[in-house]
């Protein structure tokens, strides 16, 4: 049939043309010369031939050796060999051929005169496999003969040489140390097969020469042909770049028959300084060359490879648990010395709860702890006694703190004398004040004079909690019958600090369950295409200190941050037993008229249960971001950071200026505000946004210094009061005044205790600001972050100063204690902190460099330590804060000092 095709078409070409010839038309082509092969058979292993080909003159070298030999590498070079006429080298052996051209061109930029390439060993030859079915092995005969053939099509004659060298130590085993070398153009691999006992092994790679060339380093499977190109390379197995330092892990079952190549390719350039520099990082399109000179210098690279075995399933159960184990006996040992009664535990635990309010009753106890251990707990550092704030007769009620109705009406007699006798008995719960206002049920408004004449004090009828005089009926107890308890009224003030207070821990929750599922879902995609690829480029892993268990590539790093849960569990149920404490002798008070709000500095447990949730939080933020770690997911866990940095200071200020306390969203929408700077600082990378940040840096101290010295203060200011304006009491609020700075008088009156602390917040903020686009040394992220730490830590400073000079005011032993412990926590934890074995900011090439081994059970690195530490650190920071001031727990709020 075809053969009839052919007739038709040759005629049907013959009745086109008439017969016609048309050689003049269509010329013949020219006449080519075939190149003579010249064969050399039986062709010497480790002899170097040189010779001469051209378009007529083809070179053919047979080489035989035993299948048992192994690889085999083959050298070819050339002098005369240029881009525009290059020679051939093919390899033809007998179920495979391999092909390559002198001088080699990478990237259609660089060339290469000098080339080196290894066969794999027959053996490791697979055929094709089916679904569902391991790859079956070719045959192999037990002598191979293979061709090394050489041609050109250049008219002119090219030189060359050509050196086969047979390679007898290419497969490695055990625990092994060897040298590597490799180029663009010589790319090297060895075979290393694991032992029947190993697990584990960790393949480490230290670069000896051409530390700063970039290169990859793979492990692939054992079959050929190898991917030794960077095209093929990508393909299969596992990779990284490398410039000096790299490693991987591998388990046994990751590579059939536990057997598996390492690759060593040296880029053509030098891009892996600059691989994550960008904002997609690893996923950036590959950077198009401009190099286009033909001769490139030498890029040896000659690196040391070892090998290792890890940490076994047994040594990885003891690693993961002796940690846990402290921290829970760490919190259990806390709790014994606590000293609280199983059965007052669960009435905590479920403390106005519908399964046991009524049923189980909390037993205050007399002090903090009853054992020897009450001398640091209940002692200040002069050895004086700290009176109790259990003891319901360590809070001294004023004579002058309870006005009564009876007395207000005596006072406003002249204003209504119509007022029934059944609001003569409810006694209000008023602070010693200057200068009442009432609004009465007639909606006038009267001044109160009090027994002192040097009072001049204001409180609105909101504050109150009055629309006119209360009725008896009206004010009724609040508490159950059964407990014989009453209550007086309580101001909206309070009630509106208190929920505020509670909204920081339950805002946080539902803000950490919106950010934490995304995030979580984040890294584990990363994680997957880490496995998925091989690409270990995408994830700042420590390498040389990675030890995966199941999915999770750097499982030492996740669960090092079990630290910050238990302790923060721990913080949280030593808060919450607190709280139900105050809750209880709040309500004994109340029997003899005392409200617990007036004594002490206010209380702040929905605060301190925001800071326990955020070191949760921080923990698991922190595990979810070690899960892979890298350029796009940074500001995970520091997130967390600064919002525990700012809780801390929004606990040390709100403990002396009971009217800063932000409704939660507002304050968590500046921590976000944060997070958006640090993101933009850190993915621009620009200098200009240095500056502008500094500029508004400087802008925002000056407002928060000018607000610090004419800060409104109750105790500050006693002299503006609702007399500016009688007929609306908040209008003659200081809130309402103009910009005290340019009137000499208000310069006057500020403490100087508040000129110290303006001029230490201006000096560090002002540092930061002109440190941060001038010095350059950290990223973004991080310096936002120094900021914040450095005024918590200068407010620190200047809180406790202040505490020791006041004359009222001492600092427990306990507090000290834990003072004391959070410094060594602290101290050796930043140690840690600062051994550099990742950095996000720069390529995963570079990052690598900074690796380190474990040195901790084998299992854990340094971070994992600083994550041990600093969870320690915190926790004792944390109780320090609580119990800061204790031995103002009974002081009038009229007493306390303002700093």
């Amino acid at each position: 049939m075809k053969i009839l095709i052919e007739v038709a078409l040759l005629l049907s070409g013959l009745l086109c043309t008439n017969g016609e010839d048309l050689s003049q038309e269509f010329p013949a082509l020219p006449t080519m010369d075939w190149p003579t092969v010249q064969q050399s058979f039986h062709s010497s292993f480790n002899r170097t031939y040189s010779q001469i080909v051209s378009s007529g003159h083809a070179a053919v070298f047979g080489y035989r050796q035993s299948t048992k030999s192994g690889a085999v590498k083959v050298q070819v070079w050339s002098s005369g060999a240029k881009v525009a006429n290059p020679i051939l080298v093919v390899v033809k052996r007998h179920n495979s051929v391999l092909s390559w051209q002198v001088p080699l061109v990478l990237e259609d930029a660089y060339s290469y005169l000098v080339t080196n390439r290894t066969l794999c060993p027959m053996r490791n030859h697979f055929l094709p496999a089916a679904e569902d079915d391991s790859p079956e092995q070719v045959p192999v005969p037990e002598v191979e003969n293979f061709f090394v053939e050489v041609l050109t099509l250049s008219t002119q004659p090219i030189d060359f040489s050509l050196r086969v060298e047979p390679y007898h130590t290419f497969i490695k085993d055990g625990d092994i140390s060897f040298i590597m070398e490799a180029s663009p153009s010589a790319p090297h691999y060895v075979q290393y097969n694991m032992r029947t006992d190993s697990v584990r092994v960790l393949v480490k790679l230290d670069a000896i020469e051409g530390k700063s060339f970039c290169g990859y380093f793979s492990l692939q499977s054992v079959h050929c042909p190898v991917g030794d190109m960077e095209s093929e390379l990508r393909l299969e197995g596992r990779f990284q770049t490398v410039t000096s330092k790299s490693a991987i892990e591998v388990h046994r079952d990751h590579f059939k028959e536990s057997q598996f190549y390492i690759v060593l390719l040296v880029h053509p350039h030098d891009d892996c300084e600059d691989a994550g520099s960008t904002f997609l990082g690893p996923f950036r399109p590959r950077r198009p060359s401009t190099d286009k000179n033909v001769e490139t210098s030498e890029r040896r690279k000659v690196v040391s490879i070892t090998v290792t075995d890890t940490v076994d399933s047994d040594t990885i159960i003891i690693a993961v648990a002796v940690p846990i184990i402290v921290y829970l006996a760490f919190s259990l040992l806390i709790v014994i010395l606590l000293q609280t009664t199983f059965s007052n535990w669960i009435a905590i635990l479920c403390w106005k709860t519908i399964l046991c309010r009524k049923v189980l009753v909390i037993k205050l106890p007399n002090r903090e702890t009853q054992w020897k251990l009450n001398y640091f707990c209940d002692h200040n550092l002069n050895g004086a006694e700290l009176p109790s704030q259990w003891d319901v007769k360590n809070y001294k009620k004023k004579d002058d703190s309870i006005v009564s109705v009876t007395e207000a009406r005596a006072m406003t007699a002249t204003e209504d004398k119509n007022i029934p006798d059944s609001e003569t008995k409810v006694p209000l719960l008023l602070p010693v004040r200057h200068t009442y206002h009432f609004d009465t049920l007639h909606g006038k408004s009267s001044k109160i004079q009090g027994d002192r004449p040097a009072a001049t004090r204001s409180i609105s009828s909101q504050a109150l909690h009055l629309e006119g005089l209360v009725s008896g009926e009206q004010a009724a107890p609040t508490r159950s019958t059964e407990t014989g308890r009453s209550t007086s009224a309580k101001t909206d003030i309070v009630k509106s600090g208190k929920s505020v207070a509670v909204e920081y821990g339950t805002t946080l929750i539902a803000v950490f369950v919106f950010y934490a599922l995304p995030v979580l879902q984040l890294v584990l995609t990363h994680q997957g295409l880490l496995l998925l690829t091989g690409n270990q480029d995408l994830c700042y892993y420590n390498f040389s200190c990675s030890n995966r268990l199941g999915v999770l590539s750097d499982f030492n790093h996740v669960v090092s941050n079990a630290g910050y849960v238990i302790l923060g569990l721990l913080f949280i149920l030593q808060v919450r037993r607190r709280s139900v404490f105050t809750s209880v002798i709040g309500d004994e008070l109340l029997t003899k008229q005392i409200d617990i709000h007036d004594y002490g500095p206010p209380n702040q447990f929905g605060v301190l249960y925001g800071m326990g949730l955020a070191l949760v939080m921080e923990g698991l933020m922190s595990s979810f971001y070690h899960i892979c770690p890298s350029y796009s997911n940074f500001q995970f866990d520091t997130s967390f950071m600064y919002l525990i940095s700012g809780l801390l200071i929004l606990k040390l200020r709100h403990s002396r200026h009971r009217n800063i306390l932000p409704r939660s969203y507002k304050a968590y929408s500046i921590f976000a505000i944060f997070i958006f700077i640090a993101v933009l600082g850190v993915v621009l990378r620009q200098y200009w946004y240095w500056i502008a940040f500094s500029i508004i840096h400087i802008l925002l101290t000056l407002v928060i210094v000018h607000h610090t010295i004419f800060e409104n203060d109750d105790d500050a200011k006693p002299q503006a009061t609702a007399d500016a304006n009688p007929q609306n009491p908040l209008k003659g609020s200081p809130h309402g005044t103009k910009c005290k700075m340019f009137q000499r008088e208000e310069w006057v009156k500020v403490p100087s205790s508040r000129y110290v602390i303006a001029t230490l917040v201006l000096t560090v903020n002002m540092g930061f600001a002109v440190a941060g686009p001038i010095l350059g040394g950290v990223d973004f992220a991080s310096h936002l972050l120094f900021i914040l730490q450095g005024n918590l830590f200068v407010y620190a400073v200047f809180y406790l100063v202040k505490k020791r000079l006041s004359e009222n005011e001492k600092l427990s032993i306990g507090s000290l204690i834990y003072f004391l412990l959070a410094q060594p926590a602290w101290i050796a934890g930043m140690y840690f902190f600062v051994a550099g074995l990742t950095d996000w900011k720069v390529s995963p090439a570079i990052s690598r460099e900074g690796n380190k081994d474990c040195f901790l059970y084998n299992f854990y690195d340094e971070h994992d330590v600083w994550h041990m530490l600093s969870a320690f650190g915190l926790y004792f920071t944390f109780m320090f804060l609580l119990t800061l001031d204790d031995d103002i727990a009974t002081l009038h709020k009229d007493d306390l000092e303002k700093f």
